[in-house]
């Protein structure tokens, strides 16, 4: 199937097989596919660049844990004054280190919302290709119960819900937002999801 044609004829310049099988919906199915697949490209990105985070994180801790072993090794005369003023750095790097861990635990929810999204789309790709599911209510509200397991954190039931109750996005979000302003939550929280 073809999105779209590779230059920008009339419908008479196509083959016939070509014209025939192309409908609104496998267009619609094309573009579905085309943004899942470039949210894919953009988490495999972000990724590696999270990689490369945890892998420094890593090596200060490591860093961190030598130099306080190398001010223990200290003659005593020197341990004292030394070890003090180095455990004092290793403590305020350890705090910056724990806290920038904690900042990176939106990555972990991030991802997981974008797989939702992504198997939302690709599942919403497959159903609007079949008329014979797009015209019959019941089926509608089996893809959205399908879909409604996937969310984890409450923002997320909340959006669907508002969203198939017939919000718009612009207004799901608006609510969303004024909640999360009146919510007890605070940035740097741990949410379980």
């Amino acid at each position: 199937m073809r999105m779209f044609n590779d230059r920008v004829d009339s419908d008479e310049d196509e083959p016939n097989d070509v014209s025939r099988s192309w409908t609104p919906e496998q267009q619609i199915a094309h573009m579905l596919g085309l943004c899942e697949a470039q949210m894919e490209s953009a988490l495999a990105d972000s990724d590696k660049a999270v990689d490369a985070l945890i892998k420094a994180f890593t090596g200060l801790a490591d860093t961190t844990r030598s130099m306080g072993a190398a001010a223990e090794q200290l003659p005593e005369a020197q341990r004292d004054a030394a070890t003090s003023q180095v455990n004092r750095q290793v403590d305020a790097i350890s705090e910056q280190m724990a806290a920038a861990v904690v900042a990176l635990q939106f990555y972990d929810k991030l991802t997981q919302r974008l797989g939702h999204v992504r198997y939302s789309l690709s599942t919403l790709a497959m159903f609007v290709c079949d008329r014979t599911q797009t015209n019959q209510r019941e089926q509608w509200q089996r893809l959205f119960s399908t879909l409604r397991r996937l969310y984890r954190t409450e923002e997320e039931r909340e959006i669907f819900q508002l969203m198939v109750e017939g919000a718009s996005a612009d207004e799901a979000r608006a609510q969303i937002e004024q909640r999360g302003d009146d919510s007890s939550t605070r940035p740097g929280d741990i949410e379980l999801f």
